[in-house]
């Protein structure tokens, strides 16, 4: 785990890849962040977490509130993708 750093000191990347059907029918996501030291590149913290859309979707509407709460401009906010029907292979 790496120690505790300023925000400024850490880049974070996220990737959402590899859908896949759960075996009670509904899709999951492979979320990954990847947290990177500045002033060390080489110490790199990598989390894996799987999600499913309605995860998504909650935390659009939290952010949405946030936003609207924070900057009273809900129509800057971007909105959430529809769903689509996926069908693994």
């Amino acid at each position: 785990m790496l120690p505790q750093k300023n925000k400024g000191d850490l880049v974070r990347f996220y990737t959402i890849t590899d859908p896949k059907r759960h075996r009670k029918g509904y899709t999951v996501y492979k979320v990954t962040a990847r947290i990177v030291s500045r002033r060390n590149p080489e110490e790199v913290q990598e989390i894996v977490v799987w999600k499913r859309y309605s995860d998504f979707k909650k935390l659009h509407k939290e952010l949405w509130q946030l936003h609207k709460t924070l900057y009273r401009h809900p129509e800057l906010f971007p909105p959430f993708a529809k769903g689509k029907v996926f069908v693994p292979t």
